[in-house]
Parts: C-alpha cells; structure tokens; sequence
C-alpha cells in the first residue's frame, strides 16, 4: 500500500509540473506529537529521533508512539545534528566537542569518535556513508573526507579551494543515487563521485531545511517548496498552504510532510494539486 501512495504522489507531481504553472500543495493533518523540541529527523522506517528543547533524545514509532529516551546523550554535550538514513545505526553530532556518536535502533550507543584526533577542528557537515563510515566537510582545509570508527582517514578530496573560484561553506553532505553531494545555501549543490571527482553543480540558493527526498533534493523558501532532481533545468516551485508556512523545521518522507512548531510535531498527508 506504501509504494502505491508514493508512485501516486510522485505521478501529481510530475503532471504539475509538466502541466501547469501555477501550483499549490494541499495536505491534511494526521498526527501531532505535543511538546517543546529543537529539531527531529526521520529514518527510513517513518521513526523519528526527536531532540527536545531541555535535550533530550527521545524516539517515536512511525505511529508517532514514545518508543525510548536516550538518556546520556547530555555527557556529550548539545546535539548539533541527527542522521538516521540507517535505521539500525544512527549517527549524532556534538559540533562543540567535534564527536560523533553512533547509536543503534534500540538508542544504545555503539561507537565514539573524537574528530579532532584526526586534526578535524572545524566541522559543521558530516553523513554516513554506505559502507557504514562517515563522510565530513572539513571546512579548515577545504577538503572532503570519509573517516571510520578505528580512527583513520580512508579518503580525502583535493582542496577543493583549488578547484572553484567561490569558497564553500556547506551546510549539508550526503549520499544520493550513487553520488555525494554537498549543499551550500549560498552557492548551491555540488555533485561527485564518490573518489571526490567533481561532476556537476545545481543551482540553489538560499534554501532552508534542504534534505534529499525520493531521489530528489528539496528546501523551503519564502512559503514555498522547492523540488529538485538530478538534471540542472529540473527545479520545480510548489506553493505552501497558508496552514503550512512559519515552521521551524520541515522534512519530507514518502508521502507525508512533518512541520516542527513551539507546541510540537505535526504530520500530514500531502499532494500535488495543479491550476491552470
């Protein structure tokens, strides 16, 4: 039933944006999760890894069901970042300390790493990788690396100052369809191998809350969303409905949409809808 949904939705999307000019997203309201939180992520299995506003780690179902609280996350300091792309290890990120935390689907920890063993000091974008590593943009030496839990640099890209005349400050890096990019609001997206060759940029600016989403990039600006695929000339605009606009975090994930407000988390089924 999920995968009829979501080729639905990706069938609304694409006739809107083959069909029409002017178009609208309309949604409706299926759960709220009350209570005061800073940001949240959601796996690949619809669970959400919550960060409350006294930080806390807490983790929903995707019912929306407490599931488990992981306690000792304050002895590492204030959570900067979540990445869940892998159900069973979850990755957390202490800007602060520069340590990554590995925690497993039942929210116990796994594996620590102190980056700034490896002389990484100024790190704001990190991902896992495939092979269960972690890429980071170390924005000190402008360079991109993959490292792995024993401690070891496996990879490092040229610096990349070298290689564009603007300098980068990505805000995101992340695995999609067989390539990793980074996101720079102020520049845009920027495509490689995964050997650190350079294969395209896609133009994006200024985009918050910019996530990949069904083989697409996607962000918010100005009330609106922004979709995104792999081809330049591919970016299409959708209107947000009024009871939609003004949160502080959105995250797309198969056919629903969570919105973060003060009160809490609310999720909604949405889709496409074309005038003309």
């Amino acid at each position: 039933m999920k995968h009829i949904l979501v080729l639905s939705f990706l069938f609304l999307l694409n006739t809107a944006a083959i069909h029409s000019q002017t178009t609208s997203v309309e949604v409706s309201l299926q759960k709220v999760i009350k209570g005061s939180f800073q940001f949240f992520q959601v796996d690949e299995l619809g669970a959400l890894y919550v960060y409350t506003s006294i930080g806390q780690l807490k983790k929903y179902n995707s019912n929306l069901d407490s599931l488990a609280v992981f306690n000792e996350i304050k002895r590492y300091g204030k959570l900067f970042s979540i990445h869940a792309q892998n159900p069973l290890r979850t990755l957390l990120y202490f800007k602060d300390f520069t340590t990554v935390l590995a925690i497993d689907r039942m929210m116990q920890p796994l594996q620590k790493i102190d980056l700034r063993k490896l002389n990484l000091f100024q790190v704001r974008a990190i991902a896992p990788s495939y092979d269960n590593k972690i890429w980071v943009y170390d924005e000190q030496n402008s360079k991109i690396k993959k490292i792995n839990f024993e401690g070891s640099i496996e990879f490092e890209s040229t610096d990349l100052r070298l290689v564009f005349d603007e300098k980068l400050s990505p805000i995101n890096i992340f695995e999609s369809d067989g390539n990793l990019c980074i996101y720079d609001p102020n520049n845009g997206i920027y495509v490689f191998d995964y050997y650190g060759g350079f294969k395209k940029k896609i133009v994006a600016t200024d985009l918050s809350h910019f996530h990949t989403w069904m083989g697409n990039f996607i962000g918010f600006q100005d009330g609106n969303l922004h979709l995104m695929g792999n081809n330049v000339a591919d970016h299409r605009k959708y209107e947000l409905p009024s009871t939609l606009k003004g949160a502080k975090q959105y995250l797309c994930s198969f056919n629903l949409l969570y919105k973060l407000v003060e009160s809490g988390i609310e999720q909604y089924s949405f889709k496409i809808n074309q005038s003309r």
